[in-house]
């Protein structure tokens, strides 16, 4: 019986609001559902456009008070039997105990439509009602909790209903948890920025020099560090390799240097490979080494400890077509002055 009679009351429901839709569409003032929603409200019913538009809806649709039914009535100008028909769907559709997604935020009718609103509101429709009582004959005294309605019949209340066990409605589990989502994002988030500093701090050991970190990420282990001198290049395709581990460093020379702030600046360059990078010497966090070729390809690198640190390279096809130069906090400093080019092999692990 409970589910026939929730059946019927949802069909009352999409009806009276199939034909409160039909009064409005059919208006031959074709007003809109804001103004409306004005006109309503001018006559002391509160309603918003959006709360109209949710009982106006063709699917789901929110049950409309009685109040407002009455005032859009008035407000459209229907014939007086349509508003019964209203009244009677609205009383249909409240067979049942009004679920809160349902409910209007709007907030009960207020006194002055109290009337109408206990016309239209079916028996059951109150808190908690878990069973009804035979209502007493025309004219009994209401029974204790009883609150008297049109015609006469009291509504008994429940004496011993149960307070601790109310009907959970659908709406209410879907906001159980509210803070579920929002926990799964934010752990899902610490994953992504958890990698992606990871990896950057592995780009810098890279560039510095350093092997890569053995743990690149904590989810994803990236692939071996290469060891030294098996990176083969030549000109551009030796364009932001690590020199260290590269074969560029078996014959690579300083062929310009520069000094100053107690700065050692130095212009590294590989014949077999036409490539060249710089190398910077006494100096301190956040100081800068770049290299840049003529054609305009540069590289530079940030130090991120230690006192030396240099660039990965770019192609030159001599030492005199690129340019190494370091920026401090001390000052800049470039490798114009020309060296011994007495090729120096870079050590493996951490020279240059």
């Amino acid at each position: 019986m409970g589910v026939e009679r929730d059946q019927q009351a949802n069909a009352a429901r999409h009806e009276l609001a199939h034909l409160l839709r039909t009064w409005w569409k059919d208006d031959p003032k074709k007003i809109t559902q804001e103004s409306l929603a004005r006109q309503i409200t001018e006559r002391g019913v509160k309603i918003s456009q959006e709360m109209l538009s949710r009982y106006l809806k063709q699917s789901r649709p929110a049950l409309a008070r009685p109040d407002v039914i009455t005032a859009m009535h008035q407000v459209l100008g229907r014939p007086p039997e349509e508003l019964t028909a209203a009244l009677g769907l609205h009383a249909r559709a409240n067979a049942r105990a009004v679920l809160p997604a349902e409910s209007s935020p709007e907030g009960p009718p207020s006194p002055k439509d109290a009337p109408a609103a206990a016309q239209a509101t079916s028996l059951t429709d109150r808190p908690r009602l878990t069973t009804d009582t035979a209502a007493p004959a025309q004219g009994a005294a209401p029974a204790q909790g009883g609150a008297p309605v049109p015609g006469g019949a009291p509504v008994q209340e429940p004496v011993n209903a149960p307070v601790n066990a109310p009907v959970e409605a659908p709406a209410d589990r879907r906001r159980r948890w509210p803070w579920a989502a929002a926990a799964l994002a934010a752990v899902v988030a610490g994953i992504v920025v958890l990698t992606a500093a990871m990896t950057d701090r592995d780009d810098d050991a890279s560039a510095k020099g350093g092997p890569p970190s053995p743990t690149a990420s904590p989810f994803f282990p990236g692939p071996p560090s290469p060891s030294p001198s098996t990176v083969k290049c030549w000109k551009k395709s030796c364009y932001g390799v690590d020199p260290k581990y590269a074969t560029c460093r078996e014959d690579a020379a300083t062929y310009y240097t520069g000094n100053g702030h107690g700065v050692l600046v130095e212009l590294r360059f590989s014949p077999s490979c036409q490539a060249a990078w710089a190398k910077m010497t006494g100096t301190t966090q956040g100081d800068v080494v770049r290299i840049t070729n003529n054609a305009g390809d540069t590289r530079h690198y940030t130090q991120q400890w230690g006192h030396d640190a240099h660039s990965s390279m770019v192609e030159a096809l001599n030492p005199d077509t690129a340019k190494a130069c370091a920026s401090t906090s001390r000052g800049r400093v470039c490798a114009t002055t020309p060296a011994d080019p007495t090729p120096t092999p870079t050590p493996a692990p951490s020279g240059s």
